[in-house]
């Protein structure tokens, strides 16, 4: 796993970042870079896409605190100890697994005489 240079931390999730428009998670953007300046100001920050803190205002506070104002960190390769030639956005955010998983729903859906389970 990549880290960071400057403190060590290794991120725990790495998700593609194409995954973010196509799911309509925009939100999640705004709230790493509201959860980063919360953490490193010791205050609670409101990351929502509707009423919540200015990203203006939480980019000063990164800014303050010697990160880039958009929440992008350089990272270093675990593997040859290189920089990584891009830039990661990061920062501390509440993930959860998707809860209609395809298992579950196979047993409450049927097509005519036939079930996917007994057939």
């Amino acid at each position: 796993m990549p880290f960071s240079e400057r403190s060590g931390w290794c991120p725990d999730l790495v998700m593609n970042p194409h995954g973010f428009p196509s799911r309509m998670t925009v939100g999640k953007l705004i709230e790493l870079i509201a959860g980063k300046a919360g953490v490193l100001s010791g205050s609670f920050k409101y990351g929502t896409a509707f009423a919540g803190d200015p990203v203006v205002e939480t980019g000063k506070i990164l800014v303050d605190h010697g990160f880039s104002s958009d929440g992008k960190d350089l990272l270093m390769s675990g593997i040859t100890g290189e920089m990584l030639p891009c830039y990661v956005f990061s920062g501390p955010i509440y993930y959860q697994r998707l809860k209609h998983m395809v298992q579950d729903k196979m047993h409450a859906r049927a097509r005519g005489p036939k079930t996917g389970l007994t057939r």
